[in-house]
């Protein structure tokens, strides 16, 4: 009997998911910097992390379309924000209307800010954080107005061998602003702090070919999650009540 409504629930989930998903084709923006242009070290386009996720939404059929028209290496999170304001066009196309339009968002800003002013001026560079920080919430207080879904952050990352309170610091503000929010934050830190696996040079945040592909193998896993996330939210939340939900849903997740 257990295996019979085991098959039912099965079954039911699919159909449910297949009308969610109908329309499963998503449109892709990717936002920012040399990270999201996809430059290495000495500024040649070569294969970004968006990408290595663009690639992987076309091959599994998932794509309906991919914009990257407002990425730059020389991007700051004010220039973002004025490109907002004022909704200037670039290629003939507003970021406004791309944002209303995506389904998937990447993001990364604020590198060029940060790494600027540790090797310029590192006098009240808290307060500098603080500000960079609050810049970023505008923009994403703007994406929020519509509805993705899936929005990623990137955080920041040192390739020195100081400075690292800083760099947690405004990473932890970027992640507690991003919960506000409910955007996935990734937290580069984890994996690219002083790590010379993932960069060409020293003197540059720029990640090489590997790091890229590092990037975009945490996004594409997030992106799986989302689905299998909503597939087990509507097994344990349709059929299994009371004392009898917790029983449900870990034989849901064993044989999942």
């Amino acid at each position: 009997m257990k295996k019979v409504i085991l098959i039912l629930i099965l079954f039911l989930s699919c159909y449910y998911i297949y009308n969610v998903t109908a329309d499963k084709k998503k449109y892709y923006l990717t936002i920012g910097d040399s990270l999201s242009k996809g430059v290495d070290s000495i500024g040649i386009m070569t294969y970004g992390y968006n990408d290595f996720v663009r690639d992987y939404l076309k091959n599994n059929n998932l794509l309906k379309k991919y914009n990257d028209t407002f990425t730059s290496s020389d991007y700051r999170i004010v220039d973002v924000i004025k490109i907002l304001e004022y909704n200037e066009r670039k290629n003939n196309e507003s970021l406004n209307y791309l944002i209303k339009k995506a389904d998937i968002i990447t993001i990364s800003l604020g590198m060029n800010d940060l790494y600027y002013r540790l090797n310029n001026n590192t006098q009240n560079i808290y307060t500098y954080s603080d500000n960079m920080v609050n810049n970023y919430s505008k923009l994403l207080e703007y994406i929020n107005a519509f509805h993705h879904q899936n929005v990623f952050i990137l955080g920041y990352y040192n390739i020195t061998e100081k400075n690292n309170d800083i760099f947690n610091y405004t990473n932890y503000k970027l992640k507690e602003l991003c919960k506000k929010y409910n955007y996935e934050f990734i937290n580069l830190s984890d994996y690219f702090n002083n790590n010379p696996k993932y960069f060409n040079s020293k003197e540059s945040f720029v990640p090489n070919f590997s790091g890229y592909e590092k990037i975009s193998q945490i996004i594409i896993e997030k992106i799986k999650n989302t689905w299998y996330n909503i597939l087990r939210n509507f097994i344990t939340m349709t059929f299994c009540h009371g004392g009898r939900r917790e029983k449900w849903k870990k034989t849901f997740i064993q044989i999942m």
